[in-house]
């Protein structure tokens, strides 16, 4: 496999991973700030008091904008981070109470995601899916 074969792949890794991350980071921000129903059930089923629904919504929603704006990547390395232990916390949560894998295995995948994407992110300035890769 040759380089530009190897940065294409890791290219569309990294768009496929974030673009995931940051579709499930927004619909779940906008879940926990509304407290849908789903949310109120699950925080009960945890014993989690609803209002770190609201701390955690506005957190997503922090992430989300650090990772897509560009030029502050101390903000982009605290949100992966943020994120990671978001969805880690969550998995263990789930496995504290002893929930079925059904109810864990999404926020492990969704931490799981936010490591990839954080691994394979391009140098700062490159993260515009628009713009093509120049190979030498």
């Amino acid at each position: 496999m040759n380089l530009c074969t190897t940065s294409r792949t890791a290219r569309l890794a990294y768009l496929g991973a974030t673009g995931v991350l940051l579709a499930e980071s927004t619909v779940g921000s906008y879940w926990d700030l509304a407290r849908i129903s789903y949310v109120r059930d699950v925080f009960e089923r945890l014993e989690y008091p609803v209002y770190l629904a609201t701390i955690l919504g506005v957190a997503k929603a922090a992430a989300v904008a650090a990772i897509v704006t560009p030029g502050f990547p101390k903000a982009e390395e605290w949100a992966y981070a943020g994120l990671t232990f978001v969805y880690a916390g969550a998995a263990a949560s789930h496995i504290a109470v002893r929930d079925e894998p059904k109810a864990w295995l999404g926020p492990l995948g969704f931490a799981g995601l936010s490591l990839v994407s954080w691994a394979l992110r391009p140098a700062s300035g490159r993260r515009n899916p628009l713009v093509p890769i120049r190979h030498a």
